[in-house]
């Protein structure tokens, strides 16, 4: 029994210790990292992990870049932003391989594709970010002036359907968990994919080009831990032990719902599916489609060498 303490003791001491900055908070959404810990995944492979609570895209980068925290997640176009302005960043994997984001207006009076934005007044989740990244791609796409849509920041929250009814915007944009919200409320939705017209990396892992090199097999060991969990997840018949287990150490977001967020839990699950089936791998033609409409839209200039993932820790962690 010594020996056996001696030798939990020694593994314990041997977990590596990094820093995983989450793109918002500890919004249920982002269970594949705080049930990687709590549930013990990340330790089963030889990390310990502190995570913290961030505040959006910019922050992440920022983080990442000045050295504070080894690996963060954020939408497929803000790293295309902020790499074309500093190179060292880059995607490791993609978590969210597709339809993250939506448009959403009423069927009574629906925006049923970008040809509709014209002339409307348009609920962004934030300024400057990934979702209206995508408005400003889709109006490019079809040749619609940038100033001829009106922008009001409504956040990912379900709440933007009062300020439309209310007449403040003619339609907004949303997450898809928050999607599905509307929708369990039966609230009369049009709701559609960005996808369809502008189609891009919807989530990344990323970290830094100096992490690669000096910190691989922690990175690698990372996306080990998050696989690990989602293959337990895919198995697991009680997701409220999940929930009971991040409770335990985080303030997670949407448990004092009725269904505790396990509702949430189990759309991400369906979207996290493709990406666990595929090791995370991330589609070239993603980040083309991307950066090509991106540079259309004018919200980058062109590089020399649009190279913004690589596959080396993929590789490393799965073979």
């Amino acid at each position: 029994a010594l020996g056996a303490h001696r030798s939990t003791a020694a593994f314990a001491q041997a977990r590596e210790k990094i820093h995983y900055l989450t793109p918002f908070g500890f919004l249920i959404n982002f269970f594949e990292t705080m049930y990687a810990d709590t549930g013990g995944f990340f330790a089963k492979n030889g990390l310990d992990v502190t995570i913290t609570g961030g505040r959006g895209s910019a922050q992440a980068v920022q983080q990442i870049s000045a050295g504070n925290v080894l690996v963060s997640r954020t939408g497929g176009t803000d790293l295309i932003k902020a790499t074309v302005k500093d190179p060292s960043l880059v995607s490791i994997a993609e978590i969210f391989q597709r339809d993250l984001f939506h448009v959403v207006s009423a069927e009574a009076k629906p925006i049923r594709g970008p040809k509709d934005f014209a002339g409307k007044s348009i609920g962004l989740i934030s300024q400057g970010g990934a979702a209206e990244n995508l408005l400003d791609m889709m109006l490019a796409k079809e040749g619609i002036p940038a100033d001829a849509v009106k922008r009001q920041v409504t956040g990912d929250n379900p709440g933007a359907w009062d300020l439309m009814q209310a007449g403040r915007v003619d339609g907004f944009f949303l997450t898809q968990n928050n999607v599905e919200v509307l929708k369990s409320q039966k609230r009369p939705v049009l709701a559609w994919s960005t996808d369809q017209y502008a189609p891009a990396p919807a989530q990344v892992y990323i970290t830094s080009r100096k992490a690669l090199a000096e910190a691989g097999d922690a990175l690698a060991r990372f996306l080990r831990g998050v696989h690990d969990t989602l293959t337990a997840l895919y198995a697991e018949k009680d997701l409220n032990k999940v929930v009971d287990s991040m409770i335990t150490k985080y303030e997670v977001t949407n448990v004092k719902s009725p269904d505790r967020g396990i509702g949430l839990i189990q759309n991400g699950l369906a979207s996290y599916r493709p990406a666990w089936r595929d090791k995370f791998a991330s589609d070239p033609a993603g980040w083309k489609s991307a950066y090509d409409l991106m540079v259309r839209a004018k919200i980058i200039e062109p590089v020399a060498n649009p190279a913004f993932a690589t596959d080396e820790i993929r590789k490393r962690a799965f073979g």
